[in-house]
Protein backbone atom coordinates (compact mmCIF):
# COMPACT_ATOMS: atom_id res chain seq x y z
CA UNK A 1 0.00 0.00 0.00
CA UNK A 2 1.80 3.12 -1.21
CA UNK A 3 1.47 5.88 1.30
CA UNK A 4 -1.18 8.98 0.68
CA UNK A 5 2.01 11.36 1.75
CA UNK A 6 3.47 10.46 -2.23
CA UNK A 7 0.18 9.54 -4.26
CA UNK A 8 -1.32 12.65 -3.24
CA UNK A 9 1.92 14.78 -4.51
CA UNK A 10 2.47 12.49 -7.45
CA UNK A 11 -0.96 12.92 -8.79
CA UNK A 12 -0.93 16.13 -8.05
CA UNK A 13 2.49 16.96 -9.68
CA UNK A 14 0.62 14.60 -12.81
CA UNK A 15 -2.46 17.50 -13.00
CA UNK A 16 -0.38 19.98 -13.07
CA UNK A 17 1.34 19.18 -16.20
CA UNK A 18 -1.64 18.55 -17.69
CA UNK A 19 -3.02 22.00 -17.31
CA UNK A 20 0.18 23.39 -18.30
CA UNK A 21 0.66 20.86 -21.58
CA UNK A 22 4.01 20.04 -20.34
CA UNK A 23 3.72 16.30 -20.95
CA UNK A 24 5.67 15.89 -23.78
CA UNK A 25 9.17 14.74 -24.33
CA UNK A 26 12.00 14.59 -27.24
CA UNK A 27 13.54 11.63 -26.20
CA UNK A 28 12.62 7.92 -26.92
CA UNK A 29 9.78 7.02 -24.46
CA UNK A 30 9.01 3.10 -23.79
CA UNK A 31 5.77 1.99 -25.60
CA UNK A 32 3.60 1.63 -22.81
CA UNK A 33 4.45 5.46 -22.11
CA UNK A 34 3.62 6.80 -25.25
CA UNK A 35 0.18 8.92 -25.49
CA UNK A 36 -0.59 8.06 -29.26
CA UNK A 37 -4.08 9.73 -28.77
CA UNK A 38 -2.30 13.12 -29.17
CA UNK A 39 0.25 13.76 -32.27
CA UNK A 40 3.52 14.31 -31.38
CA UNK A 41 5.02 18.18 -32.42
CA UNK A 42 7.89 18.85 -33.64
CA UNK A 43 9.12 15.52 -32.44
CA UNK A 44 8.05 16.13 -29.14
CA UNK A 45 6.17 13.25 -27.92
CA UNK A 46 3.53 13.35 -24.88
CA UNK A 47 3.97 10.84 -22.24
CA UNK A 48 1.75 9.27 -19.83
CA UNK A 49 2.52 8.03 -16.29
CA UNK A 50 2.18 4.46 -15.72
CA UNK A 51 2.09 2.34 -13.35
CA UNK A 52 5.24 1.41 -11.82
CA UNK A 53 6.87 -1.67 -12.80
CA UNK A 54 9.58 -1.34 -9.44
CA UNK A 55 9.81 -4.14 -7.58
CA UNK A 56 10.97 -4.51 -3.68
CA UNK A 57 13.41 -6.93 -4.85
CA UNK A 58 14.72 -3.95 -6.99
CA UNK A 59 15.17 -1.73 -4.56
CA UNK A 60 16.95 -4.06 -2.29
CA UNK A 61 19.44 -4.68 -4.96
CA UNK A 62 20.17 -0.53 -5.43
CA UNK A 63 20.24 -0.69 -1.28
CA UNK A 64 23.02 -3.23 -1.57
CA UNK A 65 25.01 -1.27 -4.61
CA UNK A 66 25.09 1.92 -2.23
CA UNK A 67 25.52 0.32 0.83
CA UNK A 68 22.79 3.00 2.08
CA UNK A 69 18.96 2.69 3.21
CA UNK A 70 16.37 4.28 1.20
CA UNK A 71 13.83 6.09 3.30
CA UNK A 72 10.01 4.48 3.17
CA UNK A 73 8.59 6.62 1.58
CA UNK A 74 11.16 6.71 -1.48
CA UNK A 75 10.85 3.16 -1.75
CA UNK A 76 6.83 3.95 -2.12
CA UNK A 77 7.26 7.25 -4.90
CA UNK A 78 9.52 4.45 -6.98
CA UNK A 79 7.04 2.09 -6.85
CA UNK A 80 3.95 4.08 -7.28
CA UNK A 81 4.40 5.87 -10.94
CA UNK A 82 7.01 5.66 -13.99
CA UNK A 83 6.36 9.25 -15.21
CA UNK A 84 9.39 11.81 -17.54
CA UNK A 85 9.22 14.90 -15.30
CA UNK A 86 6.62 15.86 -11.89
CA UNK A 87 6.22 19.12 -11.22
CA UNK A 88 9.45 20.90 -9.28
CA UNK A 89 10.34 23.52 -7.41
CA UNK A 90 14.02 23.36 -5.64
CA UNK A 91 13.69 19.51 -6.36
CA UNK A 92 13.82 17.62 -9.79
CA UNK A 93 13.46 14.22 -9.93
CA UNK A 94 15.33 11.80 -11.74
CA UNK A 95 13.91 11.14 -14.58
CA UNK A 96 11.34 7.42 -13.93
CA UNK A 97 10.83 5.74 -16.90
CA UNK A 98 9.67 1.82 -17.01
CA UNK A 99 12.75 0.61 -19.30
CA UNK A 100 15.99 2.59 -17.61
CA UNK A 101 14.89 3.78 -14.19
CA UNK A 102 17.89 1.89 -12.52
CA UNK A 103 20.20 2.75 -15.05
CA UNK A 104 19.26 6.36 -14.46
CA UNK A 105 19.19 5.77 -10.85
CA UNK A 106 22.85 3.89 -10.70
CA UNK A 107 24.55 6.87 -12.79
CA UNK A 108 23.33 9.31 -10.37
CA UNK A 109 25.40 7.09 -7.67
CA UNK A 110 28.46 5.86 -9.01
CA UNK A 111 29.29 8.10 -12.22
CA UNK A 112 27.96 11.79 -11.80
CA UNK A 113 29.23 13.07 -8.81
CA UNK A 114 32.43 12.44 -6.56
CA UNK A 115 31.59 9.08 -4.58
CA UNK A 116 34.04 10.27 -1.67
CA UNK A 117 31.84 13.21 -1.14
CA UNK A 118 28.27 11.86 -1.64
CA UNK A 119 27.76 8.49 -1.49
CA UNK A 120 30.72 7.65 0.90
CA UNK A 121 29.71 10.24 3.54
CA UNK A 122 26.05 9.20 3.41
CA UNK A 123 24.38 11.08 1.05
CA UNK A 124 21.81 9.15 -1.28
CA UNK A 125 21.16 11.34 -4.35
CA UNK A 126 17.43 11.01 -6.08
CA UNK A 127 17.11 13.84 -8.24
CA UNK A 128 18.74 17.63 -8.65
CA UNK A 129 18.56 20.95 -7.12
CA UNK A 130 16.45 23.30 -10.07
CA UNK A 131 16.95 26.51 -8.78
CA UNK A 132 20.31 26.95 -8.99
CA UNK A 133 21.41 24.21 -10.66
CA UNK A 134 23.73 23.35 -6.86
CA UNK A 135 24.08 19.81 -7.46
CA UNK A 136 22.25 16.83 -6.49
CA UNK A 137 19.40 16.90 -4.06
CA UNK A 138 20.39 13.58 -1.47
CA UNK A 139 18.50 11.72 1.59
CA UNK A 140 20.97 12.37 4.26
CA UNK A 141 21.02 8.71 5.73
CA UNK A 142 23.47 9.42 8.74
CA UNK A 143 20.43 10.93 10.30
CA UNK A 144 17.44 8.46 10.15
CA UNK A 145 15.10 8.73 12.34
CA UNK A 146 13.22 6.01 14.07
CA UNK A 147 10.70 5.69 10.95
CA UNK A 148 13.53 5.21 8.70
CA UNK A 149 13.17 8.45 7.09
CA UNK A 150 16.22 11.22 7.23
CA UNK A 151 16.42 14.84 6.45
CA UNK A 152 17.04 16.19 2.33
CA UNK A 153 19.81 18.38 1.31
CA UNK A 154 21.78 19.69 -1.31
CA UNK A 155 25.08 18.75 -2.08
CA UNK A 156 26.72 22.40 -3.45
CA UNK A 157 29.69 21.85 -6.25
CA UNK A 158 30.54 25.46 -5.46
CA UNK A 159 30.87 24.98 -2.14
CA UNK A 160 33.04 21.93 -2.07
CA UNK A 161 35.39 21.90 1.13
CA UNK A 162 33.52 24.97 2.46
CA UNK A 163 30.60 24.54 5.70
CA UNK A 164 27.78 25.46 2.34
CA UNK A 165 29.24 22.01 0.57
CA UNK A 166 26.07 20.52 2.10
CA UNK A 167 22.34 22.41 2.40
CA UNK A 168 19.53 21.82 3.98
CA UNK A 169 15.62 21.60 1.96
CA UNK A 170 13.23 19.74 4.20
CA UNK A 171 13.67 17.61 7.38
CA UNK A 172 12.62 14.57 6.03
CA UNK A 173 11.16 12.97 3.35
CA UNK A 174 7.56 13.16 4.33
CA UNK A 175 7.91 16.73 4.94
CA UNK A 176 9.31 17.21 1.24
CA UNK A 177 6.28 15.70 -0.83
CA UNK A 178 3.65 17.36 1.55
CA UNK A 179 5.45 20.76 1.01
CA UNK A 180 5.47 19.94 -2.90
CA UNK A 181 2.03 19.13 -2.59
CA UNK A 182 1.93 22.47 -1.92
CA UNK A 183 3.57 23.39 -5.22
CA UNK A 184 1.36 21.20 -7.07
CA UNK A 185 -1.89 22.50 -6.05
CA UNK A 186 -0.81 26.20 -6.78
CA UNK A 187 -0.02 27.20 -10.36
CA UNK A 188 1.75 30.37 -9.03
CA UNK A 189 5.23 30.18 -8.68
CA UNK A 190 5.13 31.43 -5.28
CA UNK A 191 8.94 30.92 -4.29
CA UNK A 192 9.99 33.66 -7.29
CA UNK A 193 9.71 37.12 -7.62
CA UNK A 194 11.42 39.90 -9.52
CA UNK A 195 10.92 43.29 -11.24
CA UNK A 196 9.12 41.86 -13.93
CA UNK A 197 6.13 40.22 -11.82
CA UNK A 198 3.08 41.79 -11.17
CA UNK A 199 3.20 43.28 -7.75
CA UNK A 200 -0.07 42.86 -7.37
CA UNK A 201 0.75 39.08 -7.07
CA UNK A 202 3.19 39.26 -4.06
CA UNK A 203 0.45 39.15 -1.24
CA UNK A 204 -0.21 35.62 -2.63
CA UNK A 205 2.89 34.65 -3.13
CA UNK A 206 4.03 35.73 0.48
CA UNK A 207 0.74 33.66 2.11
CA UNK A 208 1.70 30.75 0.06
CA UNK A 209 5.07 30.39 1.01
CA UNK A 210 4.13 30.86 4.47
CA UNK A 211 2.15 27.87 4.31
CA UNK A 212 5.14 25.81 2.60
CA UNK A 213 7.52 27.16 5.14
CA UNK A 214 4.98 26.38 8.07
CA UNK A 215 4.53 22.87 6.64
CA UNK A 216 8.17 21.89 7.92
CA UNK A 217 9.23 24.37 10.43
CA UNK A 218 11.89 21.95 11.35
CA UNK A 219 13.63 21.57 7.70
CA UNK A 220 12.12 24.63 5.13
CA UNK A 221 10.50 26.73 7.83
CA UNK A 222 13.89 26.13 9.92
CA UNK A 223 17.43 25.94 9.10
CA UNK A 224 16.68 25.53 5.12
CA UNK A 225 14.44 28.85 5.57
CA UNK A 226 17.42 30.92 4.01
CA UNK A 227 17.47 28.98 0.89
CA UNK A 228 13.48 28.99 0.04
CA UNK A 229 13.51 33.11 0.94
CA UNK A 230 16.27 34.14 -1.15
CA UNK A 231 14.48 34.13 -4.47
CA UNK A 232 12.63 37.34 -3.91
CA UNK A 233 10.18 36.27 -2.22
CA UNK A 234 9.83 36.87 1.74
CA UNK A 235 6.87 35.87 3.84
CA UNK A 236 5.15 38.61 6.21
CA UNK A 237 6.01 38.94 9.56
Amino acid sequence: MVSPIVTTYVDAALSQLRRFDLMRWPGKLPDSMRDDSIPPSDDWVEWKAIPSTVSEADLNALERETELPFPPLYRDFLRYRHFVDLTERGVRFERHLSNDWSKVLREGYFNSWPRERILDVGLLPFGSESQMDAGPVCFDTKRRNAAGDCPVVFWDHEWVGTENEVQPMFSSSAKMFECLSIVATNDLNFVYHDDSDDPALLPKKQALLAKFLGMDPEGAGGPARAYWTCWGVTPAA
